[in-house]
């Protein structure tokens, strides 16, 4: 399948990155404001319901319907066993990007948690970094999204 990169539809940048699943389906997900889409984000879709039903009130209020009728919602990334990056914040104008990096669960944790079996590591909250609505970026390299 192609991939490369393109001008986003909701911010202008240039660091969006469009990838082909498949014939029917392609998916965005910009570098630059840490949106994202695909060809089957449209209005009255599953993919939006799911979307207004079951996300946090304020990736709902960011979703955004570009001039080709796709809406973006803000992107959350989880790297397992590393972090995981999402937005955080009161109001469409008050919010920025949250990165908190992953830590291995102790038999402490275990014990005052019942976290799953299988689960060996969590988010860090108390530790979490803290950036712009322009620096999504810099939120996922705190997560190791970058390395090789």
């Amino acid at each position: 399948m192609k991939d490369n990169l393109i001008e986003c539809n909701r911010c202008g940048g240039n660091a969006c990155y469009e990838q082909k699943v498949d014939e029917s389906t392609t998916t965005y997900l910009c570098m630059g404001c840490g949106f994202s889409t695909s060809t089957i984000m449209t209005e009255g879709s599953q993919a939006v319901e799911n979307i207004i039903n079951t996300s946090p009130e304020l990736y709902k209020d960011l979703l955004f319907k570009d001039k080709d009728g796709l809406y973006w919602s803000p992107s959350t990334i989880t790297l397992p066993g590393k972090g995981m990056v999402f937005i955080d914040g009161t109001s469409t104008s008050n919010w920025k990007w949250t990165a908190v990096k992953a830590s291995p669960i102790t038999e402490e944790d275990r014990k005052i948690k019942n976290f799953p079996k299988e689960q060996t590591h969590k988010m860090d909250m108390n530790n979490k970094s803290i950036f712009g609505q322009k620096d999504f970026m810099d939120a996922l390299e705190v997560i190791g999204f970058y390395d090789h």
